[in-house]
């Protein structure tokens, strides 16, 4: 009777797990940053060409880049600080399918990668999707969702091939489709891609669906995205460590912004969210988390002495595995001038060795401490101005007489030597 007690239990247990309940185990894994843009669209020569790309989780700033590959002619990658960074460009010269991969690292050092293949058009393209895009609701793991249908149409006057049509990109096994297409698309003439979503896993799942034809725009593809999500209330924090720079005993940091999601089909009740000594937290996210919705959470450092800090965010609440934690850690310093926000140097456009300060909040974050104190600034027109600056962090920022382009100010200067530059 034990023997086929322990058997009973076994079976059920394997059974649970393998619809993301498990018996006695962590939550399944989800992952914290991900490039949700799929796909980006075929550009046409001539024509500008300005496309976003997005991400989500993670900590803010960010830093975009190019991860392989090279960027079709005369587009480039216009990375910013948040989420979100641009394609832009006007390209001139038709070519097929350049393959490249984008890269996203987030403050806590996480990273995520999406791979892309863009073709330059020398005409309209003859065979168009509709939409470019299917976005599903968010469904639990190992569930399907319904069925969304993209329309592939031959606008041309001939046929078109159709090699093959399949899921590709970073979750493509979340993903299945069926066809109307067959070898060939007709004149005037279209079919249908049906698609179904069953996420692997809770979290945001992105994959593409791939139209292999034997145009020179090939491939067309339908960009995927979708959430899973796990039985029950989920609380996932999009970073597992946030690290603050070296900052001055009695200060307080810039904050760095946590988000919280629920990836549960359930309510998220919270009972707290809190920091130990040395940080402090503040939030939007109140008692209760509908699924798949998410809250900030900023945390900010306060050393009260000088040396490494170190400190957990804890957020209780009725999900499996409560509490959830983010360690946390940072440096606090005596004796170190802080930022103040401005940017100070010799402009690029204005007088000789004229200089400037103008603010520059994203690169000399006020209230954080000078880790190369100098002082910096002689022989500028008129007269010579010094400043102390932090000589490991460059600037570039712009003030009413050009574009100033130095490092960042760690100490405010007197105020006769202000009135002898520009202040934005």
């Amino acid at each position: 009777m034990k023997s086929i007690l322990r058997v009973t239990l076994s079976v059920s247990c394997l059974f649970v797990i393998a619809t993301l309940m498990e018996c006695g185990g962590s939550s399944p894994k989800i992952t914290l940053l991900t490039i949700t843009t799929a796909t980006l669209p075929n550009a046409t020569a001539g024509t500008e060409y300005n496309q976003t790309i997005q991400a989500n989780g993670g900590v803010g700033p960010f830093n975009w880049l190019l991860g392989s590959g090279t960027l079709p002619p005369n587009l480039q990658l216009i990375p910013s600080s948040t989420n979100t960074a641009t394609i832009t460009g006007m390209p001139d010269t038709p070519i097929q399918g350049d393959t490249f991969t984008v890269k996203v690292i987030d403050a806590a050092n996480q990273s995520a990668t999406q791979a892309y293949k863009v073709s330059i058009m020398g005409l309209l393209d003859t065979l168009t999707l509709s939409p470019a895009n299917l976005t599903f609701n968010p469904q639990l793991a190992a569930t399907t969702s319904a069925t969304q249908t993209a329309t592939l149409t031959n606008l041309g006057s001939t046929s078109i091939a159709i090699n093959n049509v399949v899921a590709t990109g970073n979750n493509p096994g979340d993903f299945s489709q069926t066809n109307t297409c067959g070898l060939a698309v007709a004149p005037s003439s279209s079919c249908e891609i049906s698609v179904t979503f069953t996420p692997v896993q809770p979290g945001p799942r992105v994959a593409s669906i791939s139209i292999n034809d034997d145009t020179n725009d090939t491939p067309h593809q339908v960009g995927l995205n979708g959430t899973g999500l796990t039985t029950g209330p989920n609380a996932t924090l999009s970073a597992a460590s946030l690290t603050f720079v070296s900052q001055g005993v009695g200060t307080t940091s810039p904050p760095q912004t946590l988000t919280l999601t629920n990836y549960g089909e359930a309510m998220l009740n919270i009972t707290s969210i809190a920091a130990t000594a040395n940080f402090a937290e503040s939030s939007t996210c109140g008692p209760s988390l509908a699924p798949s919705a998410n809250c900030p959470i900023s945390v900010t450092f306060s050393p009260s002495s000088s040396g490494n800090a170190t400190g957990t965010l804890s957020v209780d609440s009725n999900a499996s595995g409560s509490p959830q934690t983010t360690s946390l850690s940072g440096a606090g310093s005596t004796g170190h001038p802080v930022l103040t926000g401005e940017c100070s140097g010799f402009v690029q456009d204005g007088a000789p060795n004229e200089c400037s300060v103008a603010l520059d909040l994203g690169d000399c974050a006020p209230g954080e401490t000078a880790i190369q104190p100098q002082q910096w600034g002689s022989g500028c027109y008129p007269n010579p101005v010094n400043y102390i600056v932090d000589a490991s962090k460059g600037c570039s920022a712009t003030s009413r007489i050009g574009t100033v382009s130095g490092y960042c100010v760690a100490q405010t200067p007197a105020a006769s030597a202000r009135a002898r530059v520009s202040l934005k």
